[in-house]
């Protein structure tokens, strides 16, 4: 048992370790790809990775905001973004207890960089 402890201690641990650093999370510093990261995994399951919207999440509702139309992004300001994300709108629920203020601030630029007049 001792001779395979050390074995996957030598080989296998460093292999994960590996593993974890090269899945593509973002680097220090890396706001874009933090900003994506968070979005992805938490609005784009509604809104879509593509900012685009997607459809409703029952029969009758509405579907979710498209974050690429242009008009949407001029009638909007940050601070508005902000809220909407932390009071939620309409139905969305509210995200205020999930995300801190940077992630807030990440959050909203990465909502900004859908706007296709940029």
């Amino acid at each position: 048992m001792r001779v395979f402890v050390r074995i996957f201690a030598a080989v296998a641990l460093p292999c994960l370790a590996l593993h974890l650093a090269c899945r593509g999370t973002p680097g220090a510093g890396d706001t874009r790809a933090e900003g994506k990261e968070l979005f992805d995994s938490g609005c784009g399951k509604c809104h879509g990775s593509d900012g685009r919207g997607g459809v409703p999440a029952a029969e009758g509702l509405a579907a979710p905001r498209n974050f690429v139309d242009a008009s949407f992004q001029a009638s909007r300001t940050d601070a508005q973004l902000r809220e909407a994300v932390t009071s939620g709108k309409g139905q969305m629920p509210p995200f205020g207890r999930v995300y801190d203020e940077r992630q807030l601030g990440l959050l909203v630029a990465h909502i900004r960089s859908f706007n296709p007049k940029k």
